[in-house]
C-alpha cells in the first residue's frame, strides 16, 4: 500500500532545507572571508636589525625619478633595487654597488638556515647570488655590483646575516665607500658602509 506524505508536512520541509542552505553557505563565506588573513601572513616585515656601530639605515624612501642602474638603490621607490637593469629582485633582496672598478667587494648572504648564496646554486630556501664582480675577465663589465635575492615565495622567517667585505683594494685610496641597499617585501632600506683596508668587513643582519 502506498502511502502519501500530507501536504502540510511537504511545505514545512522547504523551510527546513532553505535554513540549511544558508548556513552552509555561511560556513563556506567564513571560510572564504579567513583567506585573505592567511595571505596577510606572508608579509615580509622587518622586526628587528642590528648593523655596525654610527651606520644609519634609511628606512623612508624619496622618489628621484627613473631607476638608475647598479647604485644599489631603489631610486623610483616602486619597492625594487635596480629592476630594468638585468639585476634579479624578490622579495627579499640586498645589494651593493662602488665606484672604483678596479676594486673588489663582496656580498655574504646567509640565510635563516645558515646557508650561504652562491651564483647559480640557490640555497635550499631559496636564496641566489645573481651576480659576483667584477668577475674575471671583466664578466662584469665595469658594473661595480653585487646581488642576493629570494628565488622562492613566501620569505622564510628568521634571521638573514650579510656580510660586506673589501676582498681588493683598487686604484683609489682608501677608505672605498660601498653603498648597500636592502628589499624586505615592498620595503627597501638603504645605507652608505666604509671599508678602511683589504679584509676590512661589515657585518648586518636582518630579522623577519
Amino acid at each position: 500500500m502506498v502511502s502519501y506524505l500530507p501536504i502540510h508536512r511537504r511545505a514545512m520541509s522547504l523551510p527546513c532545507l532553505l535554513v540549511l542552505a544558508g548556513l552552509l553557505s555561511s560556513c563556506a563565506s567564513s571560510a572564504m572571508r579567513a583567506t585573505p588573513q592567511d595571505a596577510g601572513r606572508d608579509e615580509v616585515q622587518l622586526r628587528a636589525f642590528s648593523g655596525p656601530p654610527g651606520m644609519q639605515l634609511e628606512q623612508a624612501c624619496v622618489a628621484t625619478g627613473p631607476e638608475l642602474c647598479f647604485d644599489a638603490v631603489d631610486n623610483n621607490c616602486n619597492g625594487a633595487i635596480d629592476e630594468g637593469c638585468g639585476i634579479r629582485t624578490g622579495l627579499v633582496q640586498f645589494s651593493i654597488a662602488w665606484s672604483d672598478p678596479t676594486a673588489d667587494v663582496d656580498l655574504v648572504v646567509t640565510d635563516p638556515n645558515g646557508e650561504t648564496a652562491r651564483v647559480e646554486e640557490p640555497t635550499r630556501l631559496g636564496l641566489l647570488k645573481d651576480r659576483d664582480c667584477p668577475g674575471e675577465g671583466d664578466a662584469c663589465h665595469g658594473q661595480n655590483t653585487e646581488n642576493v635575492f629570494l628565488v622562492n615565495s613566501p620569505a622564510p622567517r628568521g634571521r638573514f646575516r650579510v656580510v660586506v667585505q673589501l676582498v681588493r683594494l683598487g686604484e683609489l685610496q682608501p677608505p672605498l665607500t660601498v653603498r648597500f641597499g636592502a628589499r624586505l617585501g615592498q620595503r627597501s632600506y638603504a645605507s652608505t658602509l666604509t671599508l678602511d683596508e683589504v679584509g676590512d668587513k661589515r657585518l648586518l643582519t636582518f630579522e623577519l
